[in-house]
């Protein structure tokens, strides 16, 4: 047990920084979401940073700093603090967590899909929702020069197209909400907002990551607040930045900058920027793996509003499950306006392809737990 001294009186049953440092960071399970750095650093209490990818105090000095108050344990999305009531307002009941509907679709917008990993529907969606003002910023992640993914905070669609495609090496996708309350003025006001609070923001992020954000917006905690969307990515595993380039350049002899896309698709692929495709047998970047994926029980993304991926969609196409109302509602959207086409499955086989892709996808979940 933790004594915290915060509010002067002792509460043995609250646990602290030290305490997520001990059992989570410590230990390999981080997945280095940035949440419990975004909540602290956002607050200004001067106590903890994301060193590559690790939180920690930011010297000995800035533990006396720390108000013990446990936030950052509770919204850490590697715990299981929480969840029994979200699964409630979240209404899920098993491992894939609730499903309005399911269908397979693919972007109709050529620029889109020209950048596009699969079906390109995340680009689709977040630029319909800048396009209609439901949203003045979003989440996403970025390259740089040599594929490292970078978090961000970004204003308008037309910087969607430089975070297309599929990140395999982690970025601590909350992180970018610790600077939110340091958002240039020029830049609310170009957006015709003159008050932080008023910013709606769609953030993307894998299984754990939205897990994270969702467990600060059921506190609702700041900077939290500011999300309106959710959009969950399909996650089976995913690698350490340096390992897993390290390892492809030694099988393929191509560095990292040299590099133009990246796929799965049960092996490896890699193509350079001369045209040429090598493929990388998967079981060779075991050793790259995250720790924390070893721990992840998550596959889709289960507290989203939308959850997007490739695995069980036909060629060309992203499989998608609404799961809130809201996000019914964006697919819908886009449908009727023609920004993304669907998979058309034959009327008298659609309850049996809804039912074979379900079972994929709690299929996919139980390797992945196993």
């Amino acid at each position: 047990m933790t004594e915290t001294r915060s509010t002067g009186i002792i509460n043995k049953n609250v646990k602290i920084f030290k305490d997520l440092d001990e059992e989570i960071i410590q230990t390999g399970k981080c997945c280095a979401c940035g949440a419990c750095v975004a909540y602290c650093e956002s607050q200004s209490f001067d106590v903890i940073k994301m060193d590559r990818y690790t939180p920690k105090f930011k010297s000995d000095k800035t533990m006396d700093n720390c108000t013990e108050c446990g936030v950052c344990y509770y919204i850490c999305s590697q715990n299981f603090t929480l969840l029994s009531k979200m699964n409630e307002v979240y209404n899920i009941k098993d491992e894939i967590g609730n499903i309005i509907d399911i269908k397979a679709a693919k972007t109709s917008e050529k620029g889109i899909e020209a950048v596009s990993q699969d079906g390109g529907i995340v680009t689709t969606i977040l630029a319909y929702l800048f396009d209609k003002h439901k949203i003045d910023a979003a989440i996403v992640s970025e390259f740089d020069e040599n594929l490292n993914p970078n978090p961000k905070i970004i204003y308008n669609k037309e910087d969607l197209l430089k975070s297309a495609g599929t990140r395999y090496s982690i970025s601590s996708q909350i992180l970018p909400l610790k600077d939110l309350y340091n958002i240039s003025q020029d830049i609310l006001e170009k957006k015709g907002i003159f008050d932080i609070e008023q910013l709606k923001i769609a953030f993307v992020g894998t299984p754990c990551q939205t897990r994270g954000i969702a467990k600060m917006k059921f506190l609702h905690l700041k900077p939290a607040h500011v999300v309106k969307y959710i959009i969950g990515l399909f996650c089976f595993e995913n690698f350490n930045y340096d390992l897993l380039y390290e390892i492809l350049k030694k099988e393929t002899n191509v560095s990292p900058e040299d590099i133009k896309k990246t796929w799965i698709k049960k092996n490896f692929f890699i193509s350079d920027k001369e045209g040429n495709q090598h493929e990388v047998n998967i079981k060779i970047l075991d050793p790259a793996v995250r720790s924390h994926c070893h721990e992840c029980y998550e596959f889709t993304g289960k507290y989203s509003d939308i959850s997007v991926g490739a695995s069980g969609a036909p060629k060309g196409y992203s499989m998608i499950l609404t799961r809130t109302q809201k996000g019914e509602d964006v697919i819908n959207s886009l449908i009727s306006h023609s920004l993304i086409k669907q998979f058309v499955v034959p009327i008298d086989q659609t309850k049996e392809w809804e039912t074979k892709k379900i079972n994929w996808l709690k299929k996919m979940t139980g390797l992945k737990r196993k």
